[in-house]
């Protein structure tokens, strides 16, 4: 069986921040007979509420931070960083990720980073940047490129070479 850690939002959790889900029928692209989706939220992980006020990564004072977008000051930088450094084993157990675009946390190549208010640049959640720390040649794949036959089909193939050889 072929692990994969999926944003739970994206499979129907109402683990959002306005509590609310972001539902893909995975299914349609992976057959569970093969695949093993297990649920990931980053943020209720590392202890934040549903609902919550949203959060977003950006530059202060030339770090970059994981702060709710209201209040710059309510910083979760190091409360996720303190979960993820005690979950590394049993997040790294997945073959790979099929995460959430442009998420604060799961976002992968869409996440985006602001200063001074404004988008300077799209990059990785703080989940995802963490996890190609400790495991860089992770498979990552968001819900928008799976409708890309050329990028899912990368990715499931990479999967099944892995587990089958």
């Amino acid at each position: 069986m072929i692990k994969l850690g999926v944003s739970a939002c994206l499979l129907g959790q109402k683990v959002r921040y306005d509590g609310k889900d972001k539902f893909a029928n995975l299914t349609q692209y992976f057959d569970l007979k093969i695949y093993q989706l297990t649920p990931i939220c980053p943020e209720i992980e590392m202890g934040l509420s549903i609902p919550r006020p949203p959060i977003e990564m950006r530059f202060i004072d030339k770090q970059i931070r994981l702060v709710q977008v209201d209040n710059y000051k309510q910083d979760f930088t190091h409360q996720f960083n303190n979960w993820f450094s005690k979950n590394t084993t049993p997040i790294s157990q997945f073959n790979g990720y099929i995460l959430k675009s442009k998420s604060p946390s799961c976002g992968y190549k869409t996440t985006p980073y602001y200063e001074n208010d404004k988008t300077v640049k799209l990059n990785h959640g703080l989940f995802v940047t963490s996890l190609l720390k400790i495991k860089p040649r992770t498979l990552i794949i968001n819900e928008k490129d799976l409708e890309e036959d050329d990028k899912l089909i990368q990715f499931k193939s990479i999967l099944e070479n892995q587990a089958y050889s």
